[in-house]
């Protein structure tokens, strides 16, 4: 799997996500944030170079929490999609669940 394909992945992933819980998933961009562009709720992920994805959700335009997930495999495939679904909606429901505290 090529790193497009995994960003592809990715996409499709949290935006059926995003339209189970009525929210917006979106990739996290440095210019945003260096721009102050990320509000009070809003959710990204990012992934590193082990690609392993962190979904966080902005406090303010500088800072945000984040939650890690677990990938199944180093590069999630997209025989195992399915089961990495799973993952990325806990960790957006955890977030939301934060929020609401």
């Amino acid at each position: 799997m090529t790193e497009i394909q995994y960003v592809e992945m990715l996409e499709r992933l949290f935006a059926n996500i995003g339209a189970q819980l009525g929210v917006s998933v979106t990739r996290y961009s440095f210019g945003k944030w260096q721009h102050h562009e990320y509000r009070n709720g809003d959710l990204t992920y990012n992934y590193d170079s082990a690609f392993q994805v962190t979904v966080c959700m902005w406090l303010d335009s500088l800072l945000c929490v984040c939650q890690p997930v677990d990938s199944p495999t180093p590069i999630v495939t997209p025989e195992n999609e399915q089961s990495f679904e799973p993952r990325l909606r806990d960790a957006v429901e955890h977030l939301l669940r934060q929020r609401a505290e």
